[in-house]
């Protein structure tokens, strides 16, 4: 009895799994099948990096990874693996820390960017989790999109996203492992945030600082920001709001509507 209940339990997880079209849970025959179903493309890029002692190294990667396996389950778009390392260079002194050079990002990015694209697919939607790959990912889909009629969508979730969200519900500014990014995990992953861990911290200064001998001095304790007024429930009013709008974005691109206002 156990055993027959153990294997419809597995053939009901085996259904839902399905349901959901990652990109590298396919075969290849219901990957054709899939791709025949959708123009766009979901990819996830973010950063492994020291977030304080209250957030995990992979915040970056965990919190857009959710917001894809949101889209997976709710449009026609394949979501691919997340690519979990960044440019990380402001945080290397802090031990975690994986950095990845800007040069070997943009061959990268572009490599994935033109494989999707060879595979038929019209929009690539990049979901980043992190401020350090912004330039690697436009100069790399500025390459992909060079030779044809192909479109990238850069959505850099924590500022394009959710905006009226934040205004509503988040106390103090933003920064880095402060309020917005702790609520969003308090959500997402609450087993991974130690809030008793969590202090304050903010650098103020008037000038781009640029120094790899200063960098523990600009980002004390690798926080900026106040994440102790957090909570999951400002998590959750946030990453709602950004689901909803990356999930209308897809439905637009699947029609063959660019992001895109003129106003007279």
């Amino acid at each position: 009895m156990w055993r027959e209940l153990r294997v419809k339990c597995q053939e009901v997880r085996a259904v839902t799994r399905t349901e959901m079209p990652y990109w590298h849970e396919l075969t290849h025959s219901k990957f054709v099948a899939a791709a025949n179903e959708t123009e766009v493309a979901v990819v996830v890029v973010g950063a492994v990096e020291a977030h304080g002692n209250h957030l995990p190294l992979g915040t970056d990667v965990i919190l857009p990874e959710y917001l894809a396996s949101r889209v997976a389950e709710r449009t026609r778009a394949l979501v691919l693996p997340p690519i979990p390392f960044g440019n990380s260079w402001t945080f290397e002194t802090f031990e975690g820390t994986v950095s990845v050079k800007p040069q070997t990002l943009i061959s990268l990015y572009r490599d994935v960017m033109e494989s999707v694209f060879r595979h038929g697919f019209r929009y690539i939607v990049v979901i980043n989790g992190h401020g350090g790959n912004y330039s690697s990912l436009t100069l790399a889909a500025q390459e992909a999109t060079n030779n044809g009629e192909r479109v990238v969508i850069i959505v850099n979730w924590w500022r394009d996203l959710a905006e009226g969200a934040r205004r509503s519900v988040i106390e103090t500014y933003d920064g880095h492992a402060a309020e917005d990014e702790t609520s969003e995990m308090m959500h997402v992953r609450p087993d991974l945030v130690e809030m008793s861990q969590a202090v304050s911290s903010r650098t103020l200064h008037r000038y781009t600082v640029v120094s790899a001998a200063y960098r523990e001095e600009l980002y004390p304790s690798a926080v900026y920001g106040d994440p102790r007024t957090a909570s999951p429930e400002k998590g959750h009013t946030i990453m709602e709001q950004a689901e909803e709008e990356l999930v209308t974005l897809i439905n637009e691109l699947e029609r063959g509507q660019l992001p895109i206002r003129h106003e007279i």
